[in-house]
């Protein structure tokens, strides 16, 4: 099948908007939780028309290159539905840049987009911002998407959140943990061992803890990381092994601090398909993406993608003798509790955007699902 695809591989977006997609490990894969299905207001699905042919604008934040498993994905997806889902291909934003994404959804621009969670935040709290919360409990990349499958089919406010931008959720793919990353030569194991240094954290939850320890903050965007490293602008930054891999960072990069499988943050991409275009396909189209990107498995070659960047990324900086600290679960917890407070202070946030509890609702039930499926 001819597959058309468009490459762009300059990548700018600003820190507002933008707290970059990551990368991470994870020892066990769960299995996928139900594949969500069409809100129950929206209009019944058209019926099958072997010889409609579809078209599908996909639009990529992240480059081709390092992305074989969303491409494989793809193709699995015109194949199967024999030529009838044709598929366009755009990469790195060149479509819809990241803080272009939710208005180019609603208004249709584009047919499919992955959804960066940490990017937004203020959009769409409920999807984007609590199961993000640094500590939550999640043990590893790909359960944190199994259970967000799960919250979908829970708490319809949810699928309703993204609705109203024209997006149905037809599943979810893994990017991983956090870990910090620093210019120079440091050991840090403690919040104290930070003071003195300018930091991106690229996760707002992390400001106060920051703050309270001497730390400047700077908000930089992940292509200009590069040179504000370079010209010792900033001393480090918040994030995956695999950003630094994504955005060129390694070679200027000399000490890490990995915080384990228990995680400093796990953020993971929505997979959003634009409702209007989802609700004009027949019934057996609509399954089709919720078997490929979920059912079969899709979302975990998609999750391969940054694992091989992510572990590649760290035997690069073990092969040049960078100084790489694996926190103790004692010295993980010293962390865990200076950040809890904020878990808090964020739901207050989201309960007064909406004005509504449903945010606390989620919160719970996470720890329920955790405390029932994964023992934490």
């Amino acid at each position: 099948m001819k597959k058309k695809l468009m490459i762009v591989v300059a990548l700018a977006v600003a820190f507002a908007l933008v707290f970059a997609a990551c990368g991470g490990g994870g020892s066990s894969d769960p299995a996928p939780a139900p594949a969500p299905s069409a809100p129950s207001d929206t209009p019944a699905p058209a019926p099958a028309d072997s010889d409609e042919v579809y078209e599908v604008l996909v639009s990529m934040t992240h480059g081709e290159p390092v992305s074989p498993g969303w491409a494989s994905a793809f193709n699995q997806l015109e194949e199967r539905s024999g030529g009838r889902l044709d598929t366009t291909l755009f990469w790195s934003g060149s479509l819809l840049p990241i803080p272009e994404i939710p208005r180019g959804m609603a208004s249709g621009a584009a047919t499919f987009s992955n959804l960066p969670t940490p990017n937004y935040p203020d959009v769409w709290p409920l999807n984007c911002r609590i199961l993000q919360l640094p500590f939550m409990g999640l043990q590893n990349p790909v359960e944190s998407a199994a259970i967000y499958m799960q919250l979908l089919e829970e708490f319809p406010e949810m699928k309703a959140e993204l609705a109203d931008f024209n997006i149905i959720p037809v599943g979810a793919t893994p990017l991983g943990m956090y870990a910090m990353h620093f210019r120079d030569g440091s050991e840090v194991r403690r919040p104290e061992d930070l003071r003195g240094k300018q930091m991106v954290p690229f996760n707002v939850v992390f400001l106060p803890l920051l703050e309270a320890n001497g730390v400047g903050v700077n908000y930089i965007p992940p292509g200009e990381m590069f040179e504000a490293l370079n010209n010792n602008i900033i001393d480090g930054y918040i994030n995956s092994w695999a950003f630094q891999g994504w955005f060129g960072l390694t070679e200027l990069m000399n000490s890490h601090v990995n915080f384990g499988e228990y995680g400093a943050y796990q953020e993971f991409n929505i997979l959003a398909v634009n409702l209007e275009f989802y609700n004009s396909l027949p019934a057996d189209l609509q399954q089709l993406w919720h078997d490929v990107m979920w059912n079969d498995g899709g979302y975990l070659e998609m999750w391969d993608d940054t694992a091989t960047l992510y572990y590649g990324e760290m035997e690069k900086g073990t092969a040049k003798g960078d100084v790489i600290v694996d926190l103790t679960p004692e010295e993980i917890d010293v962390w865990r509790q200076a950040l809890l407070p904020q878990h808090r202070v964020v739901l207050d946030e989201i309960n007064a955007q909406r004005g509504d509890n449903v945010a606390d609702a989620i919160y719970q039930r996470i720890q329920e699902i955790l405390a029932e499926n994964y023992g934490a």
